[in-house]
């Protein structure tokens, strides 16, 4: 885990619905302990962090890591794999703040050498937990295959791997060169073909329900407001930082992905921990618990 300075708010005034509550909050002895994925698909979640809650002390890292570090009680709340949310019953969901799509998502891809109802051995990135999970259940369910599942380590290349698909996400799905493979399959895609809703991937987490939430709640759907009010200058800053091109960015926070869990986004979690239970995934009476 590494400690950034995260990124800064460039624009507006804070609201006064908040400013009061802020202003208390500076003087808490204990800092929030904030993680936050280090990819561009959780930039707009995080964007106005800083300057709506200046008690946290933001840290980033990969999905995979964030979720074992709130898991060992290093982190106090994270953006997480969705997944991570049904594993605990002393962890609560903090808002309608989400990184979710509803078609392509672009940044979450399977490549196989053969069609994916042939699989029989699959890579999965290191970080990936969520999309992990869900390319297993839709390998089950939707073409009835249960491959043996090897891990693809973070800074690995991926062309070097002898297996019939390999799962990438995040940025690195993004910007590594493709691996020679004929079949490119978008998982989000084949999960909102397969069952007509969107696919949740990270959610707010934290630790300890008895615990009032509601204050940071509000906090982390305002900052996701204003990150959203902020796409453009987040595009830029990102194309600039991932060597890839303006529209990309831009369309990538626009169009492929969205940020606010509504009635779909809770169905489709709720299929989802219906399902990673049935395989093992997570407990079978794992249930979220949503603070807004």
């Amino acid at each position: 885990m590494f400690i950034s300075e995260g990124f800064t708010e460039t624009a507006g005034t804070m609201s006064e619905l908040y400013r009061e509550e802020i202003q208390a909050r500076q003087d808490d002895v204990e800092p929030l302990r904030v993680g936050g994925v280090v990819y561009l698909n959780a930039r707009p979640l995080i964007w106005a962090l800083p300057s709506l809650c200046p008690w946290a002390r933001i840290s980033f890292d990969v999905p995979s890591r964030l979720a074992s570090q709130l898991a060992a009680k290093e982190l106090d709340v994270a953006i997480v794999p969705a997944i991570e949310a049904f594993r605990s019953s002393d962890y609560v969901v903090l808002s309608d703040a989400c990184i979710a799509a509803a078609d392509f998502a672009r940044s979450v891809v399977i490549f196989s050498r053969v069609p994916l109802e042939k699989v029989r051995t699959l890579a999965v990135d290191a970080a990936s937990r969520t999309s992990a999970a869900v390319s297993r259940i839709l390998l089950a369910e939707k073409y009835g295959v249960f491959p043996e599942v090897r891990e693809l380590p973070l800074g690995d290349d991926p062309a070097s791997l002898d297996c019939d698909a390999i799962l990438m996400i995040g940025d690195r799905a993004m910007t590594v060169k493709r691996p020679p493979l004929p079949h490119v399959h978008d998982l989000a895609a084949e999960w909102c073909s397969w069952t007509g809703l969107p696919l949740v991937f990270a959610v707010w987490v934290a630790h300890s329900p008895e615990r009032d939430w509601s204050h940071v709640a509000r906090i982390f759907a305002a900052a996701r407001d204003r990150g959203l009010a902020a796409l453009d200058i987040i595009a830029r800053k990102a194309a600039a930082d991932l060597g890839l091109s303006y529209t990309l960015c831009y369309e990538y926070l626009t169009r492929d992905l969205h940020f606010t869990m509504g009635p779909k986004e809770h169905e489709s979690l709720d299929l989802f921990g219906r399902l990673a239970a049935k395989y093992g995934f997570v407990p079978a009476n794992g249930r979220l618990r949503v603070i807004n």
